[in-house]
Formats: structure tokens, C-alpha cells, sequence
């Protein structure tokens, strides 16, 4: 059993450098990686095509790098709607670059939105019976929580009582809230009815 543990000992003595040098080898790769510096194109508007030698190779905002050192190489960006440029990159120096794109005829806007000066309605809406829908709606509204209200506590007292009027009242309640509601009904149709149909 002790010649067993010693064997463990060693062994995980022994892989400790093993495993810390694959580490440090991993994070030196992870390092190297992050060292890399792109070149970046961008333009305004964005979207626009970039073409290295007529190759496409995305579209702004663009991070790439160089495939090979072969140099002098022509540089395109292009935009529906816009002048191409076109640029010849001499040196495999990092590049940093955004495009002002001018519209084609010199507009900043190449569809321009006018301001529609009409009305939403075609005609004007009637002001009296929207205030006289709006009073009606909010009245009824509130007289049937009332009623209903009123009915919920006069079966509360009947059920705690025991007294017969108080299930004539919730009746009488339920009924009122019942025509409230019906009123409700009617006053929002006329408000919808004056505010968008008429």
C-alpha cells in the first residue's frame, strides 16, 4: 500500500511540469493571437462593398488582414447609389481608414422624405358628441362599479344577517349595474364611432 501511494506521488510529481508548460503554451498562443492588428475600413453611410483586387471581401465596418505581401494592390469601396472609390494600397502598412460616400447628384439623401402637410382625417372631427361619448363612457364606467360594488355588499350583509331587504337591494343593484354596463357599452362604441369612423 505504501509503495502504491509513493508510485502516485511520483507520478504526480513528475506531471506538474507537464502540464504547467501546456498552459503557459496555451496562454502564449492566446497571447500571440490578441497581438494581431488588423486594418480596419470603414464609411458613411456603412455597408458599403469592399473589393481587394476585385475580390470582395466584406462589407464596412470591415476588420481584416493582408492575405499575401504582394503589393501595389487596388483598394474599391462600393455603395448603391454612391461614386465608387478606388485606391491603390502600395505597402502592407496597417490601415486605418473611413470613407465619406457622396451621393450620386450631390444630394445628402438620396430618397428624401417630404412631410405630409395633410390632416391624418379627411374631415374634421365633430368636438360635441366626442366630449358627450367621453362623459358617458367614464359616468357609466363608474356607476357600474358603484351598483356592482353595492350588490357585492348587500349580499355580504344578507349572508352575515340574514335580513331578506338586503337581497331586494342586491337586486335593485345588480340591475343598475347591469343598465351602467349596457351604457358603458354604448358610449365607447359613439366615442370610437366619432373619433376614427365619422
Amino acid at each position: 500500500m505504501l509503495k502504491r501511494n509513493i508510485k502516485i506521488l511520483v507520478y504526480l510529481i513528475l506531471s506538474v511540469p507537464v502540464i504547467s508548460f501546456g498552459q503557459d503554451s496555451s496562454l502564449s498562443v492566446y497571447a500571440d493571437s490578441v497581438e494581431i492588428e488588423y486594418n480596419f475600413i470603414d464609411s458613411s453611410p456603412q455597408n458599403a462593398s469592399v473589393f481587394i483586387n476585385e475580390e470582395h471581401i466584406g462589407s464596412t465596418p470591415l476588420f481584416f488582414v493582408w492575405k499575401d505581401s504582394i503589393f501595389p494592390k487596388q483598394l474599391k469601396i462600393s455603395l448603391k447609389g454612391f461614386p465608387e472609390i478606388t485606391e491603390t494600397i502600395q505597402s502592407s502598412k496597417l490601415l486605418k481608414m473611413k470613407y465619406g460616400l457622396n451621393p450620386v447628384g450631390g444630394n445628402l439623401l438620396s430618397e428624401i422624405v417630404k412631410e405630409d402637410k395633410e390632416p391624418y382625417f379627411k374631415t374634421k372631427r365633430k368636438v360635441i358628441p366626442i366630449i358627450f361619448s367621453s362623459i358617458l363612457t367614464a359616468g357609466s364606467g363608474i356607476a357600474a362599479f358603484y351598483f356592482k360594488s353595492q350588490a357585492s355588499e348587500n349580499q355580504k350583509n344578507y349572508d352575515i344577517y340574514g335580513d331578506p331587504a338586503e337581497l331586494d337591494k342586491k337586486r335593485d343593484n345588480n340591475l343598475l349595474g347591469g343598465i351602467s354596463i349596457a351604457l358603458l357599452q354604448v358610449g365607447f362604441g359613439a366615442l370610437m364611432y366619432f373619433l376614427f369612423l365619422d
